[in-house]
């Protein structure tokens, strides 16, 4: 009998169900283990080889990867946990996104995969909640979109962050009205139509002025 999937590949085709794709990508052959406090807690690396060919590796601090792996969604999801979860999280949405592009021939940039990462934070926990996520919406909002730390990093840097933030913040609006009414498959559309749409138009889904 073989083994279950990680944690982490669950994950992964969890936002690949989610958006209607199939990337073709394992993450956990992507995985770079960094030791603790050596840099950022999680970091997209890509670069071209001779051959032209894109190369992806997703690099994770090894204890708190550790941490998310010890134990099932349910515990990783937590509020508790959201800590670890949402590093993690977001580099999968960041991985997905950049194998889908790669798939299509589009450029993307680093704005916009921070956006969508920052809306698929707040998605997935939703989703994980379903169909209590009304009893949570604003609990995760203030989480997600106030009260995070950024860590130390270049000004530039920061501000993609903080604009990433706000517009993803802009778009958790439009999610709010499906999660009240407890519209599932509205919920999913919106997701997907966000997710599917150029950075000028999730500037203009998220109806926010952010630069």
């Amino acid at each position: 009998m073989s083994a279950p999937p990680s944690l982490l590949l669950q994950l992964y085709r969890g936002l690949e169900a989610l958006y209607q794709t199939e990337t073709g990508v394992d993450p956990e052959s992507l995985v770079i283990r960094r030791p603790a406090h050596h840099g950022p807690r999680e970091q997209l690396l890509m670069r071209e080889a001779d051959d032209g060919d894109l190369e992806v590796a997703l690099v994770f601090d090894t204890q708190m990867l550790a941490r998310f792996e010890d134990g099932d969604a349910d515990e990783a999801l937590a509020d508790d946990n959201l800590g670890v979860a949402i590093p993690v999280v977001e580099g999968l949405s960041h991985l997905m996104y950049l194998a889908e592009a790669a798939r299509r021939g589009r450029p993307v940039s680093g704005l916009e995969l921070e956006t969508q990462a920052e809306v698929d934070k707040l998605g997935l926990c939703l989703l994980h909640r379903w169909p209590d996520s009304r009893d949570h919406f604003d609990r995760l909002v203030d989480r997600l979109y106030y009260r995070f730390e950024l860590h130390p990093m270049s000004p530039s840097l920061a501000r993609r962050y903080d604009t990433a933030n706000r517009l993803a913040l802009g778009f958790s609006r439009r999610l709010r009205p499906h999660v009240e009414t407890r519209r599932l498959p509205a919920l999913r559309r919106a997701l997907r139509q966000f997710w599917g749409a150029s950075m000028q138009d999730k500037r203009t889904l998220a109806q926010t002025e952010a630069a």
